[in-house]
């Protein structure tokens, strides 16, 4: 498990044949084989280091689910070791599972901050836009993150100084994707709602209250 702060950029040194090479100046220092580390938010587990460089293992279905098969050798990777008991959590529970892929479709300067638009570009199960709501929150390249506004299969976020000059985010410029993971507790939040509406035949629409919450151990 992860809380979306990114504690480095790593640098892309190779991807072929299910396994990636990240040189990372810190997150190395303290790696073992087996570890769970996010890179640009997929959860991967360390199989070699050497030096400064550690290597991943990842499967054919994350290469093509993912954002991995747009990756450059050189490109810069958002790095996020897993939590430890101990652990601040500054962002909000991210699994390092995404539910897919987004585009960027434009950034601009808003006073100190930069926001960017994203179009969903992919789901990987069921429909990733339901569970994106205004002022929730969301993982982008790993980046834990407050969603602005989302309406038809776009989104917008704001990225204040500190995190656009700390990850990759200021070096991607439109039309680059990015992986998405949803909030887990909106989506099963979400999730179980539909699952009453179809076993009970309700109407979750119309009879969503306060007390409907609590019969349902919501609230």
């Amino acid at each position: 498990m992860f809380s979306g702060i990114i504690k480095e950029q790593g640098i892309i040194k190779s991807i072929s044949n299910g396994v990636l090479s990240v040189y990372c100046e810190k997150a190395a220092k303290d790696a073992y084989i087996g570890q769970s580390i996010a890179v640009n938010g997929i959860c991967l587990t360390v199989r070699k280091i050497v030096w400064k460089t550690l290597f991943f293992d990842y499967t054919p279905e994350t290469f093509r689910a993912s954002a991995l098969k747009y990756l450059k050798i050189g490109e810069s990777v958002n790095i996020e070791p897993a939590l430890s008991v101990n652990s601040d959590i500054s962002g909000h529970f991210v699994l390092g599972h995404i539910d897919g892929t987004g585009q960027i479709i434009n950034k601009k300067k808003t006073g100190n901050s930069v926001v960017i638009g994203i179009k969903i570009n992919s789901s990987i199960e069921g429909d990733i836009k339901k569970y994106i709501v205004k002022k929730g929150s969301i993982s982008i390249d790993g980046i834990s993150l407050t969603v602005n506004d989302a309406k038809d299969g776009e989104f917008s976020v704001s990225i204040i100084p500190h995190t656009y000059e700390e990850t990759n985010l200021k070096y991607k410029p439109a039309g680059s994707f990015v992986n998405l993971e949803s909030d887990i507790i909106e989506k099963i939040v979400v999730e179980r709602l539909e699952d009453i509406s179809e076993k009970d035949g309700v109407n979750i629409k119309t009879r969503l209250t306060m007390q409907f919450l609590a019969e349902n151990g919501f609230a």
